[in-house]
């Protein structure tokens, strides 16, 4: 019985220190560190830095510390002053004290994660950081197209002697999965002058060796299966995003989706929003944030908008051969046109199959509100009590013009009917209907002080001098 139990005891520490020294090895860098003794990991070391980083000179390290870590130590614990981004991450040269040189790629180590481009930092070691200008692009390789790290720009990394096609789809993130049959490259290699191009098809497995300065697009068929939406607010069943096709739904498909309108849309006042011009843009944004209840606008966007308003202005108005008076009317009329910006659609018609409305085309990112219907006309201007009046059929605007407290002492016997849907305006006379959403304006019937009738009188007299001396003069000539 001892002789088993004692077998059994041998076989378990055997199989105790086979698994121990499995995990302690495996790598070379492991091997390493089983040959120092914890005393020698807790002393420090020296390792001295040179070349083209942002701090040389000889640092403390510690045998248990690798190259990357050492490296990030130094930014974090250099003054922030001192401090580039940018800086070599390939070709480092490391060199022991022995005279051996090994090569860092910590490029490469950070998106494999192989070992090999960190090695652990010996005591006396001297890192070298090769010469790089990140922005001399004779320098670089530069790769787009269906890779993961964009589609509609390009990445750019740091060459060095050896590079491959495999290592520039690396360094970009891998293959953009979202694109099918992604099976060939474009290499782009210019010649010393820069005049004459070479273009080089290749297929991804034929993985050719890179020059300095190539540009390499990885080929791909457009995948047009996105997330198009159109955001629909207000007076329908189902508010919210509504998904569509590209540039082939209709609107009438997306009231549909969204439930169709409610009892209480208000459809002559509905709207279609496109952000095609900058007003647009912050009307959607604005929209899409109280949608979602974020509120981070930010005021430079209006001061952005604004300035394109004016920029709008000044081309329409530089080639302007009208009056000046004439002019005024072109501006307000423009500023209008930037502000709105809208297609003309008339939302009672949009559910007809026999309606061109209902056929208008919806793009990504529209927004459609449908605001509720207000049975109200707003009376304003040379009344007692200006404000919303509740709207009767058939009243004439001397109704609402009581109810907002009568006219005051200086008001026009001219009202005016501003149209809510146009925004037109017309003399209200008995043939005028007054509709929901209608503003009702008195003018204003400002005094004028004796001197501005004495000064109108002296233009009309001093032009009828004047028309009244050539006339004299005409007739001398004549004889």
């Amino acid at each position: 019985m001892k002789k088993i139990l004692f077998a059994l005891l041998i076989y378990c520490t055997a199989v105790s220190f086979g698994q121990d020294q499995e995990k302690d090895q495996g790598s070379q860098d492991q091997q390493q560190t089983q040959k120092i003794s914890r005393p020698q990991l807790i002393q420090p070391i020296t390792v001295t830095v040179g070349g083209n980083f942002f701090v040389t000179g000889t640092f403390d390290a510690s045998a248990a510390e690798r190259v990357d870590a050492f490296v990030s130590r130094l930014i974090a614990l250099a003054p922030r002053q001192t401090v580039t981004n940018i800086y070599p991450l390939r070709q480092i040269k490391l060199i022991r004290r022995n005279g051996e040189q090994l090569k860092i790629d910590l490029l490469k180590f950070r998106f494999t994660g192989n070992f090999k481009n960190n090695p652990y930092l010996m005591n006396d070691d001297v890192l070298v950081f090769p010469g790089f200008d990140y922005y001399d692009e004779r320098n670089i390789i530069d790769i787009s197209g269906a890779v993961n790290g964009s589609v509609n720009s390009s990445v750019k990394f740091q060459y060095a002697e050896g590079d491959k096609l495999s290592d520039a789809i690396l360094f970009a993130g891998g293959i953009n999965q979202a694109y099918e049959n992604v099976d060939s490259a474009e290499i782009s290699r210019l010649t010393e002058k820069g005049e004459k191009e070479e273009v080089i098809k290749v297929p991804l497995s034929n993985d050719i060796p890179l020059n300095r300065g190539d540009r390499v697009r990885i080929l791909f068929n457009e995948n047009n299966r996105k997330a198009y939406k159109v955001l629909i607010l207000g007076e329908v069943n189902q508010p919210g995003y509504v998904y569509i096709t590209k540039d082939n739904s209709t609107i009438k498909e997306v009231i549909q989706k969204a439930g169709g309108f409610t009892d209480k849309a208000w459809l002559e006042r509905s709207d279609l929003i496109r952000g095609n011009s900058e007003a647009n843009i912050l009307k959607t944004n604005a929209l899409r944030q109280m949608f979602s209840k974020e509120e981070n606008y930010r005021t430079f966007y209006t001061e952005k908008y604004m300035n394109t308003v004016n920029l709008e202005q000044m081309k329409f108005l530089r080639m302007n051969d009208q009056f000046a008076e004439d002019s005024l009317t072109v501006v307000l009329d423009n500023m209008l046109r930037v502000l709105q910006n809208k297609s003309i659609i008339d939302f009672s018609k949009v559910l007809s199959d026999t309606s061109s409305d209902s056929k208008f085309i919806v793009r990504n990112d529209d927004i459609i509100v449908v605001p509720q219907k207000e049975d109200l006309v707003y009376v304003f201007g040379q009344v007692n009590n200006p404000g919303f009046v509740k709207y009767e059929p058939q009243k004439k605007h001397e109704y609402y013009i009581e109810k907002a407290g009568g006219l005051g002492k200086r008001a026009e016997n001219d009202v005016k009917l501003i149209k809510g849907t146009s925004y037109a305006w017309v003399n209200d006379d008995e043939n005028a209907k007054i509709e929901p959403g209608d503003f009702i304006y008195i003018p204003k019937n400002v005094p004028r002080p004796f001197d501005f009738y004495l000064r109108s009188i002296g233009s009309v007299a001093q032009i009828l001098t004047t028309l009244a001396t050539i006339i004299l003069v005409a007739i001398q000539l004549k004889k």
